[in-house]
């Protein structure tokens, strides 16, 4: 019940006010509110043989609702081009699965004999990390525009909001290339650009990667001339929390690799 009155909430504020301002929870105060949350789950855990929320939580029901959950949102990101979780039920669904996954591995932390299970914390951990950096860093993600024009370097970005940024670093289209399907419409196209000082390609859905935390998209060019396009557009994603997403992903890895190694050892 206190879980459907929570999913019934999140929509009506959803439809009442719209996404949640994530803008306004970017560092340092995602970090505040992530302590206070860390605390307060193992205030929970602490309480557990008495609070009826924690067995909740801890509950197989939970474990199943989790599971769906993740599911779902699986399905909703994997058919958005820029995934967002500023939406209050996506946001609410996230912290239910990230709380319930916090909970099982402080449970599970060791095994009958008191050792650590290795295998079990890095799954877990890894699937927190991975699922919680989106969370916990879509505030601190920034997305910007930049029209580069043929042979002219530039460093001149803009938000999503329209405002003026400058780049630490400057880009200049070398070259343009575009392909067509037999019905004239445009069937790839290619930027030949120099980012800082390094050239690269951008195609589409073929970004450049320029740092761990930072990846330049093609986007759109000069479409009045596209043979000849004197600019392109491209977007330049800074995902500062993109390495606890890394770093959550190896976990899984080694966990599974664990798995396979040592069969059903327990741990």
């Amino acid at each position: 019940m206190v879980i459907s009155i929570i999913a019934i909430t999140s929509f009506a504020v959803q439809h009442l006010v719209g996404d949640i301002p994530v803008e306004l929870f970017s560092f340092p105060l995602n970090i505040l509110i992530i302590a206070l949350w860390l605390a307060a789950l193992v205030w929970l855990y602490r309480a557990r043989h008495t609070s009826r929320v924690t067995q909740s939580l801890l509950s197989m029901r939970a474990t199943i609702l989790a599971l769906l959950l993740m599911i779902a949102l699986g399905i909703l990101f994997g058919l958005q081009h820029s995934p967002k979780t500023s939406a209050w039920p996506t946001a609410t669904a996230l912290l239910f699965i990230l709380s319930h996954l916090s909970l099982i591995t402080l449970r599970g932390l060791r095994d009958g004999r008191g050792k650590l299970r290795i295998r079990f914390i890095l799954n877990h951990l890894g699937l927190i990390l991975a699922l919680g950096a989106g969370f916990w860093g879509a505030a601190d993600r920034e997305e910007l525009r930049v029209v580069v024009e043929r042979d002219m370097p530039t460093n001149i970005a803009y938000t999503k909001t329209g405002n003026r940024t400058i780049l630490d670093y400057e880009i200049a289209m070398t070259d343009f290339a575009i392909e067509y399907f037999d019905t004239g419409t445009p069937s790839s196209f290619e930027a030949s650009v120099v980012v800082d000082n390094k050239p690269t390609t951008l195609r589409v859905n073929h970004p450049y990667n320029r740092t761990w935390t930072e990846t330049i998209y093609l986007i759109s060019y000069d479409t009045e001339q596209p043979a000849k396009a004197r600019y392109c557009i491209v977007e330049v994603v800074r995902e500062p929390w993109r390495w606890l997403t890394v770093a959550g992903i190896l976990m899984l890895i080694m966990g599974a690799i664990l798995m396979f190694i040592q069969g059903k050892k327990r741990g």
